[in-house]
């Protein structure tokens, strides 16, 4: 059990490696007028169904009151050892939200906002993944 635990928190930091690997690529892009896709914007509940893999992720925004609790799941169909993973931001450029807690071996998240705004859900898939995205504010 632990060494599944160490194993997933391992992947999740190759994860997040990659993710900053990948934006140290694209950021030169946007420099230069290249886009990156907008975040879709969401009405909280929302169910979302996709398909993310290799270096791309879908991007998802929803404005939430002040003292809401704001509540990510994800899973997905499980193909040749694939593996989806979420971060929730404090802005289009994902910067890590400081507040809140992850479950569930990373496949929930809930926190109560500081403030009133929009928060920022990045999805990544490795290699990819068919993924449902649950997000509510209670």
């Amino acid at each position: 059990m632990k060494v599944k635990r160490k194993m997933r928190r391992d992947f999740v930091g190759l994860v997040t490696l990659a993710t900053i690997i990948l934006m140290a690529a694209v950021l030169p892009g946007i420099a230069a007028g290249q886009s990156t896709p907008k975040p879709k914007r969401l009405q909280a509940p929302a169910t979302i169904r996709g398909l993310i893999g290799g270096e791309s992720h879908d991007g998802y925004v929803v404005r939430v009151p002040k003292g809401r609790l704001l509540s990510v799941a994800i899973s997905w169909r499980s193909e040749d050892n694939n593996t989806a993973s979420f971060g929730v931001g404090t802005n289009a450029d994902f910067e890590p939200v400081t507040f809140g807690q992850e479950s569930a071996d990373g496949k929930k998240w809930s926190g109560k906002v500081p403030r009133t705004g929009d928060y920022f859900i990045e999805v990544m898939a490795h290699p990819r993944a068919h993924y449902v995205l649950k997000v509510s504010v209670k």
